[in-house]
Formats: C-alpha cells, sequence, structure tokens
C-alpha cells in the first residue's frame, strides 16, 4: 500500500514537472516575442517621432489653417471694409495707369498727339467717381460661393507648396521597418495591431506565469511534509528550482514605461493635440542588464555587473550543485563543512533577498521619479494641457525568481533533515 502511494506521488510528481518545463519553454518564447513588441510600440509612439517632430507640427499646424480657411465667410462688415479697400486700390491704380500713360507718350510728336486726344476725350474724374459701383460688383462676384470656393483652392494650394518648400519629408527607417514587421499600411493600423497583440499576449503570459508558479508550489506540498525526500523526489524539486531560476533570469523583470498620455494647447481656438508620447522604455531581463554593464567602458560598472551575475545565477547554481553532493554525503568532514555553508548557511549571503527588494525599490522610484517631475512641469507651463501617466510594472521574471527564492529556501530545509531512508540511488524508493 505504501509502495503504490510512493509510485502514485511519483507519476503525480513526474507529470507536474513534465508540464512546467514545457510551460516554461513556452513563456521564454512568449516572452521574448512580446519583449519585441513592447519595442516596437514604444518606439512607433515615441516623442521623437510626435512631439519633437517637425513635420507633426507640420500637419497640426496646416489643419489648423486650412480650417481657418475653410470657417472663413464674408459677412457684412466684411464686405464693406472689403469694399473700402478695393476702391482704395482701384483709386491708386487709376492714378498709375494715367500717370504711366503720360511717361509714355513723352519725347515724340505722336506721343504728345495722343496725349491730347486723351485729355480731351477722356475725363479721369468721371472714372474715377465711378469707382465705389466698380468696388459693388467686385465685392458681389466675390461675396459668390463659387468664386470664395476657388479662392480658398487656391489659398491652400499656395499653403501645401509652401510647406512641402519649408519642411523636409520625413519618413525614418524605423517606422517604415515596424509597419512591415507587423503588416501595417499606416502607423494607426500599426497601432492597432500592436495594441491587440500586447493586450492578448500579456494576458496569456501572465495566466501562463501563475499556472507555472502554482503548479511549483503543488509539487513542493507534494513532498515538504514527508521528511527528507528520495532521490527521485530530490532530482524533481532540484530540476524545478532550476528551470525556475532559468525562466527567472532570462525573462524580463521590469517594465520601466513613461509617457504623455496627452499634451496639447487651444491655437487660433483649435486645439494641438499630441496623446501617447514615449518619453521612456526599457524592459530588462537579468541577463540584458547584465550585458549592458559588462559592456559598458567604465570598469565601475563592470565590476557591477560582475557581482550582479555572480549573486543571481552563479552562486544559485553553486548552491545546487552543493546540494547535491550535500544529500549524498560526497567527501570528509572538510568538504561537509564547505556543503554545510552552501546549502545551509549561505542564504544571507546568495543576496537573493537584497536583489528582489532592489528591483522593488527600482520600480518605487522610478514611478515616484516619473510622477513628480511631471507634475512640476506642468506647475511651469500652466497654459499646457497635460496628462502624464506611468506604466511602470514588474514583470514575469520578478514573480518567477521570487517564487524560486522562497522554494529554495524550503528545498535547503527539506535536504537538512535527517536521512530516514538508506537508499543512495538516484531512483530509490
Amino acid at each position: 500500500m505504501q509502495k503504490s502511494f510512493f509510485i502514485i506521488k511519483r507519476v503525480l510528481a513526474t507529470i507536474l514537472f513534465i508540464s512546467i518545463a514545457a510551460l516554461c519553454a513556452e513563456i521564454v518564447h512568449q516572452s521574448q516575442i512580446q519583449q519585441v513588441i513592447k519595442y516596437d510600440n514604444a518606439n512607433l509612439n515615441h516623442m521623437r517621432y510626435g512631439m519633437f517632430n517637425v513635420n507633426q507640427w507640420k500637419q497640426r499646424m496646416t489643419q489648423i489653417v486650412v480650417g481657418e480657411i475653410e470657417d472663413f465667410k464674408l459677412t457684412d462688415s466684411n464686405k464693406q471694409l472689403m469694399k473700402s479697400h478695393i476702391e482704395d486700390q482701384l483709386g491708386s491704380l487709376i492714378d498709375k495707369v494715367e500717370e504711366q500713360i503720360k511717361e509714355s507718350n513723352q519725347g515724340s510728336t505722336k506721343g504728345w498727339l495722343k496725349q491730347k486726344f486723351i485729355e480731351t476725350f477722356v475725363d479721369v474724374a468721371e472714372i474715377k467717381k465711378g469707382i465705389p459701383k466698380y468696388a459693388d460688383t467686385i465685392t458681389e462676384q466675390i461675396s459668390k460661393d463659387k468664386t470664395q470656393a476657388q479662392f480658398k483652392d487656391v489659398l491652400k494650394h499656395r499653403l501645401e507648396n509652401y510647406l512641402n518648400e519649408t519642411f523636409e519629408v520625413d519618413d525614418p527607417k524605423e517606422i517604415k521597418d515596424i509597419l512591415t514587421r507587423h503588416g501595417a499600411k499606416s502607423e494607426d493600423e500599426a497601432q492597432q495591431i500592436i495594441t491587440q497583440k500586447l493586450e492578448s499576449r500579456g494576458t496569456e503570459i501572465f495566466h501562463l506565469t501563475w499556472i507555472i508558479i502554482a503548479l511549483s508550489i503543488l509539487l513542493f506540498i507534494l513532498f515538504y511534509w514527508n521528511g527528507r525526500p528520495h532521490p527521485y523526489e530530490f532530482f524533481i524539486l532540484l530540476t524545478t528550482l532550476l528551470v525556475l531560476l532559468f525562466v527567472g533570469v532570462i525573462c524580463p523583470m521590469i517594465d520601466m514605461n513613461a509617457k504623455i498620455e496627452k499634451f496639447g494647447f487651444v491655437l487660433l481656438g483649435r486645439a494641438v493635440e499630441f496623446h501617447n508620447q514615449t518619453v521612456y522604455f526599457q524592459s530588462k531581463s537579468i541577463l540584458d542588464v547584465f550585458w549592458i554593464l559588462i559592456t559598458d567602458p567604465a570598469v565601475q560598472m563592470k565590476v557591477v555587473g560582475v557581482l550582479m551575475i555572480l549573486f543571481s545565477i552563479v552562486f544559485p547554481i553553486i548552491k545546487m550543485i552543493s546540494s547535491i553532493f550535500y544529500y549524498y554525503e560526497v567527501g570528509g568532514n572538510k568538504m561537509k563543512r564547505i556543503l554545510d555553508f552552501f546549502v545551509i548557511k549561505s542564504g544571507k549571503w546568495s543576496m537573493t533577498d537584497v536583489q528582489i527588494v532592489a528591483i522593488m525599490m527600482a520600480y518605487i522610484g522610478f514611478n515616484g521619479m516619473v510622477t513628480t517631475q511631471f507634475q512640476t512641469l506642468k506647475e511651469y507651463v500652466s497654459q499646457v494641457d497635460m496628462i502624464s501617466t506611468n506604466d511602470t510594472v514588474l514583470q514575469i521574471g520578478f514573480y518567477v525568481f521570487l517564487a524560486y527564492a522562497i522554494l529554495a529556501m524550503f528545498f535547503s530545509n527539506m535536504i537538512s533533515r535527517k536521512k530516514e531512508n538508506t537508499g543512495t540511488r538516484l531512483f530509490d524508493s
């Protein structure tokens, strides 16, 4: 009966371990794809392509000016003002024509005769008396809807030509690559596709994470109350910890994302707005941070990178290898003291808890910094309507690494118990 119970437990443990390993492989694959999509989303909405892009301002200014042109209509007061200007221009035009005619008729007998003929039969003063009527006719023609539409088209065409000559066309390769990668024809379409991918895949990844953690806890509960684990149980638990450690260091631990949700002001009675502008975004795992630090030219950065990888990966692996020797009681008294240090007493030296606290502090600190800085900016620029958001969140790497750290403590406690079975082979009962 007891042997059947052991068999059932081991079969269940095997199923749990295979499920954990398979889900971990899937979550690593999905998180790598998700990380690429997140950076695409951040780059697509980055402020260098929005608020700090001259062509975006050109587009919005054009919309405002075109809107003003479209909304322009002649009123009675406008017509009177226009008529007055037209009368002045017509008077000046008649005077200029008369002066040019006199100049052209000077210096020859033929010209003198022409000038005398004009002075005799053409009364310029009489022509000027008709200026108000001419101005009424011109104003009436301009007031027609068809004429105003043609006038607006000419203005918009001139405005478009001016802006095209003034600003360079900006078509960044990075944006084109993002559109190609997601099969989109426009930035708006790409944004919709990316948002949908992030939501669906993000939900799936976190569901898988909670399942992995729950299965790992269940696996440890299965053997925790049975005293010192048997060799096969020891192997399953140790391998599970290795899998969790692998996922914890290779998957992103934290996403730091500062955004300006809305930035706008009113110009000529029209709103100028920018939405969803990314200021800063980073999504990094322990290995990503290590690579950044180790490739930095500053020596102190390299030292920090080495220490981080030492306490987050190398030390835990050494501790697990030591657990194998400790469990099978390999070596003499000196060796046992070393193993006892790594397996039982090294908790305060492993820095796992320190690393978890450091990540939490980075999360809280970045959150507070972004909120404070944006609030200060809003106080200085009161005419600007700005809504800032901080989407900094802890990611699956943190939670899996936390699960590893806690379960590793229970594992050390389990294998430090007095040995109740005499078998030493890996698959002994």
